[in-house]
């Protein structure tokens, strides 16, 4: 899962997405803060509707409500009732609103309706009850009052106080951050379902390469098993080679070709009689003619290997000279496989570096002549000088050490 959110593609899905959270979240912060602000609308008279903003007040007498009482208010005599209605167009809720009504004399309150009032001089203050005081829109609330004047009351000026709550439903931004969030999540949960599908190859990939390693190994064990001279030469052989090309240059899938190759270059020896591969001894010229053959055989074993491309070369070529006069077909210089060729050299490193029932084991002074001497004719010269800086900088001798090179059999015969 780490790979995933190291993914490049996923960094930019990851800050886009939190930029849009981020907006987001200003946006209901905004929103919130915005309902809870309390304004005040000064309303300005336009042919007696008093309106701002989409807030308006209206103030009506209905027809038969106003009358004269000079019995019960001698110096107020002019008794109406005053209705009011507050519309609310201005597409937001309206909460805990009040109303400031300025009259053009003091009024004399007699009795109201849907709220409290307060006259201060030539002022009302309506405060309506829980049955109006939250307007949505288009709602309008009606209230109103019996007031007592000298003469017919007049509005002169009204303001309208409270919180304009934010519907963020009706909102564009809203559903514009919705989308993106949405456009978002698609794209992040897409590339979640391609990385699964990624992980999903990438272990079956792996677990091929491990059954294919395992298989390769496990066969190179049985061929070391043919040859206990040779015990551990295949793996040791793999690793000089795979250190050559490195160091050539040689990188990804076809280095790791090669190193297949090179366990498995010695492949066709299964099916040379024991009798021969294990001889005490120096072979005939019939029974090196029966050696030589390996090389075909283990093109035979190999070619039709195709879940590694041109594995088989490293068993076909890898004794082939540089100046042609090697076997099974006589190659010269470049016409011989680039892994061949750095086959041929690994190999004949390791070979004068172990023990044979006939010779005990060069040291490395003389490997390096012999690969010296040898450079141009039987070995390509750019791979003898990698092979040499392998040796001089203690690449092999670790190797050997690590791989287990067989005891000195000299030595073994003197334990006994």
């Amino acid at each position: 899962m780490n790979a995933f959110f190291k993914s490049k593609t996923v960094k930019k899905l990851i800050f886009i997405g939190a930029a849009i959270i981020f907006l987001m979240l200003v946006f209901f912060l905004y929103a919130d803060s915005e309902s809870k602000r309390v304004r005040t609308i000064k309303l300005p008279t336009s042919d007696g509707k008093w309106s701002d903003d989409g807030i308006s007040l209206e103030m009506s007498i209905p027809e038969g409500k106003s009358w004269s009482d000079r019995d019960n208010h001698m110096l107020t005599p002019q008794g109406a009732q005053y209705d009011f209605k507050l519309s609310n167009e201005c597409g937001r809720k309206l909460d805990n609103w009040s109303v400031k009504a300025v009259f053009s004399e003091n009024p004399i309150l007699d009795s109201a309706w849907s709220g409290e009032y307060e006259i201060q001089d030539q002022t009302i203050y309506f405060t309506p009850d829980e049955t109006t005081e939250n307007m949505r829109p288009d709602t309008p609330a009606t209230f109103g009052a019996v007031l007592y004047a000298t003469q017919t009351l007049e509005l002169e000026s009204a303001e309208i106080t409270g919180q304009f709550k934010v519907d963020i439903l009706h909102s564009i931004l809203f559903y514009i951050l919705v989308a993106a969030f949405l456009l978002w999540l698609t794209a992040f949960g897409s590339a979640l379902g391609a990385y699964a599908k990624i992980e999903t190859v990438r272990r079956l990939r792996d677990r091929d390469a491990l059954i294919i390693d395992q298989s390769i190994t496990t066969f190179t064990n049985f061929l070391d098993a043919k040859d206990t001279y040779t015990k551990g030469h295949s793996i040791r052989v793999a690793i000089y080679a795979k250190e050559i090309a490195k160091r050539y240059g040689i990188e990804g899938e076809e280095l790791k070709t090669l190193y297949y190759a090179t366990l498995l270059h010695d492949a066709g020896k299964i099916g040379i009689p024991d009798m021969i591969l294990t001889k005490p001894g120096k072979l005939t010229p019939e029974e090196y003619d029966v050696i030589k053959t390996h090389t075909t055989i283990g093109y035979e074993m190999l070619r039709k290997f195709t879940a590694i491309p041109d594995i088989s070369d490293g068993a076909h070529y890898h004794h082939e000279r540089y100046d042609g006069k090697g076997y099974p077909e006589g190659l010269a210089g470049e016409d011989i496989p680039l892994m061949a060729r750095i086959i041929c050299v690994a190999d004949s490193y390791d070979a004068m570096s172990s023990t044979r029932s006939y010779r005990k084991p060069y040291d490395n002074t003389r490997i390096i002549n012999e690969l010296t001497n040898n450079s141009g004719t039987q070995f390509d010269p750019q791979f003898v000088t990698i092979m040499t800086d392998m040796i001089l900088d203690g690449f092999t001798d670790r190797i050997r050490s690590e791989y287990g090179a067989e005891e000195d059999l000299f030595s073994a015969e003197k334990k006994q």
